[in-house]
């Protein structure tokens, strides 16, 4: 998804003339400040979750979980300042939830890694990344001709739903984990002996 809307909108960039970069083009460096540490939360927060890293390359598990942690600290405020900047309210709201949700759940990770608790860690760095996932999504979601079609409003109900479902997917497939955990351990038990 991120090379799809990579190739087919952030290229855009490039080109001084595109509507993407004349709407950005009153606040560059803002862009550049929640952009960039954004992109490495969403492309490092992928190898978060190798349990080949995890298990053979430890510090390196921490150091890049580190980076991602202080990439959402700063790419999840800057969020809001960008659409305090760009003149969609309808998306300030928005950005605000989707950034707290981030800030709040990618801190608790780390609250939870630091007192050793790390079944409980893997358990909120699932529920943080797909914060950092919204944007992509979005985007991809956006691009669908109905959906651009609707124009502002279409963005809107994208945006709304992707952070919902952001807020409970997580918790549903952890939950859904420990349910087929359960249901194995269940059909392994042994039969009681007949006397």
């Amino acid at each position: 998804m991120a090379l799809y809307v990579l190739v087919t909108r952030d290229w855009t960039l490039l080109d001084s003339h595109s509507a993407l970069r004349q709407r950005y083009a009153p606040i560059p460096w803002l862009m550049m400040a929640h952009g960039i540490p954004g992109a490495l939360a969403l492309v490092l927060g992928v190898f978060q979750f190798s349990t080949r890293l995890r298990q053979r390359f430890l510090k390196l598990h921490r150091i890049l979980g580190r980076v991602y942690v202080g990439s959402a600290l700063i790419s999840a405020p800057l969020a809001i300042a960008v659409a305090i900047a760009l003149p969609i309210p309808t998306l300030l709201m928005a950005s605000t939830i989707q950034a707290i949700g981030w800030v709040v759940t990618a801190g608790t990770a780390v609250y939870c890694a630091r007192t050793g608790r790390i079944q409980q860690h893997r358990e909120w760095m699932i529920r943080s990344y797909p914060f950092a996932a919204v944007f992509v999504v979005v985007r991809m979601i956006g691009t669908i001709p109905a959906i651009e079609r609707m124009g502002l409003i279409g963005v809107a109900t994208v945006v709304w739903t992707v952070i919902a479902v952001a807020c409970f997917l997580p918790s549903f497939v952890i939950a859904w984990q420990g349910l087929a955990v359960s249901k194995r351990t269940t059909k392994v038990r042994p039969a009681a002996p007949v006397i």
